[in-house]
């Protein structure tokens, strides 16, 4: 690799790693399974709206409702979060993004939520 080259991918790295460190809005897309036997995917999205900082919850199911295992319902899950509750606490970053994965693990009927680092972005 030329000098020059590798001057141009450090400059681009470090230019999109502090524009992230400033950023206080993050997406994150995973797959969730809940279970819609046990409780309405209405009322656990509803659970997931109410969690600190998150602005936007969608989801899209990968096939088809008759096809789908009501125990392990399975749907793509997109959240928008705004760091604006944890800035005042002190600090919001990327890393807040495995906090709200967590807490979205405790709500009733969440059987699993699975998210690629690479889903996660700033808006």
């Amino acid at each position: 690799m030329k000098f020059n080259q590798l001057r141009t991918l450090v400059k681009e790295e470090l230019s999109r790693k502090l524009n992230e460190e400033y950023q206080d809005k993050f997406k994150m897309i995973g797959m969730i399974i809940t279970n819609i036997k046990k409780r309405p995917q209405k009322e656990i999205f509803s659970d997931i709206r109410s969690l600190p900082g998150i602005t936007i919850a969608s989801a899209k199911e990968p096939m088809e409702y008759s096809e789908q295992n009501t125990k392990k319902f399975q749907t793509i899950l997109t959240v928008k979060v705004d760091g604006h509750p944890w800035i005042v606490k002190g600090g919001f970053d990327r890393s807040k993004m495995e906090e709200i994965r967590k807490e979205i693990l405790k709500i009733d009927g969440v059987l699993s939520f699975n998210v690629n680092p690479d889903n996660i972005t700033t808006l």
